[in-house]
């Protein structure tokens, strides 16, 4: 049974492959073929950044992003040599996706697509959420670079999407503390649910991020230099699930387990409350309660001094 479901799934994801080359891959080709249409080359990797002229400023800041993230990534992978790829600015994906009959998240900047090595960046949504191109770029590029790494092996979304997030500084005082609502409202999913697609609405895959990245974390235990190791023995093995249980002592559902555990005793304890960054809020938020009440109460009896002065000089008046 478990080598049926093994070839299964090897089946379905090559059939996943090809879906995306043959309906996406050829289409983006054909939209980026507008007139008058320009191309960043990044020759130290082969990276090809293709745009129309009036998105030029998108299309710099991309390829700027590109040649100062890709080092870092790629040796976080163990990845020693960047194949070429290809990187389409699209002047509207929701638009293009509509066209194309591909339904893309509304909420997105750039999307990764692994199997064909190819990335789309909104063009309108990075320019109205211009800062957020620092941390969604090098996202994409590590699935880009992931698949590079070890090629048609299907992993889980969590780890992923954990490794993504990791690599791209993407963690937050304000995503730890979201987490914590969501363990407390048990909205968190397991990791189970998103361990071969993301579930479904903004919110929910949100949540399926902040698990993932917490997951990939303790995972590793802070020993991130053990990352390209363990990429090693998945491609040694040809199959993640194998490697998984040969390098860590543990097959992943028994990992699973273990981390739900984890999660709820870390982000359910009212301990969590005195943890650096949701502290930090608690206390900031208190502040600005303390100061609005300060000013409140002085104002209040300045107002009553005033109207006590105002009485007497009445009274002189008289």
């Amino acid at each position: 049974m478990l080598c049926q479901n093994r070839i299964g799934r090897r089946v379905a994801y090559f059939v996943r492959a090809l879906v995306v080359i043959v309906l996406l891959f050829i289409p983006v080709r054909s939209a980026a073929q507008t007139p008058d249409p320009k191309s960043i080359v990044i020759d130290e990797y082969g990276i090809t950044i293709e745009y129309r002229a009036e998105d030029q400023r998108v299309a710099d800041r991309v390829a700027e992003i590109c040649t100062e993230s890709i080092p870092e990534i790629a040796k976080g992978l163990g990845l020693s040599e960047v194949r070429p790829f290809r990187v389409f600015l699209i002047p509207e994906l929701e638009e293009y996706g509509k066209r194309m009959n591909v339904r893309f998240p509304s909420w997105g900047v750039a999307f990764a697509f692994m199997e064909s090595q190819v990335m789309l960046v909104d063009v309108k949504r990075a320019s109205n959420a211009w800062n957020t191109l620092e941390k969604v770029i090098p996202h994409e590029l590590s699935h880009i670079l992931v698949a590079q790494r070890v090629g048609n092996i299907p992993m889980p979304v969590w780890f992923l999407e954990g490794l993504a997030q990791w690599q791209a500084h993407q963690w937050s005082i304000a995503e730890s503390w979201r987490l914590m609502e969501a363990v407390w409202g048990n909205r968190a999913p397991h990791l189970a649910q998103i361990s071969n697609k993301l579930p479904s609405g903004e919110p929910r895959i949100r949540e399926a991020y902040r698990v993932s990245y917490v997951a990939f974390q303790y995972r590793f235990d802070k020993e991130m230099e053990l990352v390209p190791a363990f990429l090693n023995e998945i491609v040694a093995q040809n199959d993640f699930d194998k490697a998984f249980e040969i390098f860590w002592g543990e097959t992943q559902f028994d990992f699973y387990a273990r981390f739900s555990g984890h999660l709820v005793a870390k982000y359910r304890s009212g301990l969590m409350l005195f943890q650096t960054g949701p502290l930090f809020t608690l206390v900031s938020v208190l502040f600005v309660f303390v100061i609005f009440f300060t000013w409140l109460r002085n104002r209040r009896k300045l107002k009553r001094m005033e109207e006590q002065e105002r009485g007497l000089f009445d009274d002189r008046s008289v």
